[in-house]
């Protein structure tokens, strides 16, 4: 991705360090005029530079449906977390960033933010239940943490694929190209660009942007390599390079840790390239400096439009619409329903953990399955339950071995000497030597069984007082996972509440278009001087246009407009806080495994010691 006008920047000191020094100054200005709701949308988007800035490096993944952009997401992270599925692609953008906590944040359209479970992943992207569609609904992104160590340098970006239809160019968030700093675009081999993404990536260059043209399944397309070469032929212009990949490939090298599968994927290049991106600090300097200059305008606009229409009562009708629009709350309400129907089935499905419970097995099955059963205590627990188990396998087989061997040599001494081996004494025969030698060493089998046995009562005494001292603690666990989920709820209908509390307080910000007028001051006095530093790595048309951009704002007269009356507007919003009465509802199955449950009460007898007597 190059460059905004596709020229070099010059790396100088200043361009290295001035960024944290420029976030300063957005953070003051972002304070200033947040403070306005009507360039609330205006204020969302400096947010988004400020947030852009601090973060990491931001990598889109762009292209038409199927031709496996989650699954070279997948591959970079070695993991099968994004969801898969020809019938119901990803349908909202999804951020993976780096986080110590693996969990989802879903954002939705009216700013409530729902923390998930990464288990639930599917659920928001590809899932087609009833209430996955009405979440997918309101959400206007995700944000995925993982921990994970590519993400510590950069944030990747799973997006929607690109919607397009006849010759006509292909549509995608402008807003969100905007704000990364490369842009993968991908194709699958075999499967040339389509007319429509064209003349997207047509557009993109004449902005300076350049994709990197990622080709996808090169593993099972025989002529991937005469694809590529026709593409850059065709299409090279408008990239800023080619590779070829396999995420199939990656994804399983990564699974199975096969080096083999992993240089055949040539996911190498990708990450490498990855890596440049990220330290390219002076390029996202300047990109940064750019997009400000561009919001410069937008916030002109803004401010131009003001003066020219009934600001009072506009703002009036936008906030009769809010409150008195019922099918927008009983919409928002279904939302939050269900959110906590899924909070309701997990707290379910927690309760019952231990349902089922009732033997050893069962126990440590439970807890292999459960994410929130593991703990260090815990897993000394299994150590134990499993060495446990481990020692009676081992005596079992013993047993049968010294079962099958005795059975077997009394099979041969009932057919030379009429009798079994228990017999105590019996006349000469020329084969007495060999079935002494055969006692002998069944009897050293036996000695090996009754040592194994003393393993096992052994194991069986420290199992059962480790399950004594683990199954409070199990408990507990669950206890506390559920209260999560509860917490979950109140959470939510907090933000119900909260909302109810800013709708109060919406009226009185009407006269607040005072801000605007310290904005313009402080464009005046602090940004434009600072941003006119001769080290500044900008180009003399960027300083023309940053001139002529401030001079247009501060031209701008917002003191007739004076304090705007304040609204008496009765709220109407609803803020009933939505039930979770699940403690009655699904009582905690308690864990009381006894001895008798755990212990295994068919362990075979110690085999006696054979006494066997022959005539000289």
């Amino acid at each position: 991705m190059t460059n905004i006008d596709n020229t070099p920047i010059k790396n100088t000191t200043s361009a290295n360090n001035i960024l944290p020094q420029f976030v300063d100054q957005l953070r003051h200005l972002y304070g200033i005029i947040v403070q306005n709701t009507y360039v609330k949308d205006t204020a969302k988007h400096l947010n988004r530079i400020i947030q852009d800035a601090n973060n990491q490096t931001m990598i889109l993944i762009v292209g038409k449906e199927r031709v496996g952009k989650t699954t070279l997401v997948n591959g970079l992270l070695g993991r099968e977390i994004l969801s898969v599925d020809d019938q119901h692609p990803t349908s909202v953008n999804t951020f993976i960033r780096y986080g110590e906590q693996e969990e989802i944040k879903a954002y939705f359209l009216d700013g409530v933010v729902a923390v998930f479970d990464l288990s639930k992943l599917e659920l928001l992207t590809t899932g087609d239940t009833f209430a996955s569609q009405i979440l997918r609904e309101h959400l206007d992104y995700l944000e995925v943490y993982l921990k994970n160590d590519l993400l510590k340098s950069v944030t990747i970006i799973d997006s929607v694929s690109l919607e397009a239809g006849g010759g006509e160019m292909a549509y995608f968030s402008e807003a969100l190209m905007n704000r990364v700093d490369e842009i993968f675009w991908v194709l699958r081999a075999g499967s040339m660009a389509m007319d429509a993404e064209l003349l997207l990536i047509e557009t993109l260059k004449n902005k300076g942007v350049e994709p990197l043209c990622v080709i996808n399944g090169i593993d099972d397309e025989e002529h991937a390599t005469a694809f590529m070469d026709s593409e850059q032929q065709r299409i090279g212009h408008l990239m800023s390079d080619f590779i070829g990949i396999s995420a199939i490939n990656a994804l399983v090298a990564k699974q199975t840790d096969s080096h083999e599968l992993w240089q055949k994927s040539q996911y190498d290049q990708l990450i490498a390239h990855i890596h440049r991106v990220a330290e390219n600090s002076d390029k996202k300097t300047y990109a940064i400096l750019i997009r400000f200059l561009q919001w410069l305008e937008r916030f002109r606009f803004e401010l131009t439009v003001i003066p020219q229409r009934d600001p009072f009562q506009s703002a009036v009708e936008n906030i009769e619409k809010y409150a008195g629009d019922t099918q927008y709350e009983y919409s928002r309400y279904q939302r939050d329903l269900a959110i906590v129907k899924e909070y309701e089935q997990e707290y379910e499905q927690v309760a019952n953990t231990f349902k089922q419970v009732q033997t050893l097995y069962q126990l440590l099955q439970t807890i292999a399955q459960h994410d929130y059963l593991h703990d260090s205590k815990v897993e000394e627990f299994t150590e134990i339950a499993v060495h446990y188990q481990q020692m009676l396998r081992e005596y079992r087989n013993m047993h049968s071995e010294y079962l099958r061997e005795y059975e077997r040599l009394d099979a041969q001494h009932k057919k030379i000497h009429g009798k079994g081996l228990m017999k105590a004494f019996f006349g000469q025969h020329t084969q007495n030597e060999f079935f002494k030698e055969r006692v002998q060493k069944l009897n050293e089998q036996q000695e090996v069984c009754v040592a194994q046995y003393a393993k096992v009562q052994q194991a069986e005494v420290s199992m059962l007082q480790a399950i004594r001292d683990t199954q409070p603690f199990l408990i507990d666990l669950v206890k506390v996972r559920m209260s999560r989920i509860e917490q979950k709820v109140q959470k939510l209908n907090q933000q119900r509440a909260k909302d109810k509390r800013q709708l109060k307080r919406y009226a009185e910000k009407l006269n607040e278009f005072s801000c605007l007028i310290e904005a313009q001051g402080y464009i005046k006095e602090h940004l434009q001087p600072f941003l006119m530093n001769e080290q500044m790595p900008l180009k003399s048309k960027d300083i023309a246009m940053l001139e002529e951009t401030v001079q247009a704002i501060l031209a701008i007269d917002l003191s007739n407009n004076g304090l705007l009356a304040r609204s008496q507007m009765n709220n109407k919003m609803e803020s009933i806080a939505i039930p979770f009465e699940v403690r009655e509802k699904y009582p905690l199955q308690m864990l009381d495994l006894r001895e008798e449950d755990v212990k295994s009460n068919d362990i075979p007898e110690i085999p006696k010691k054979l006494v066997v007597q022959y005539e000289d």
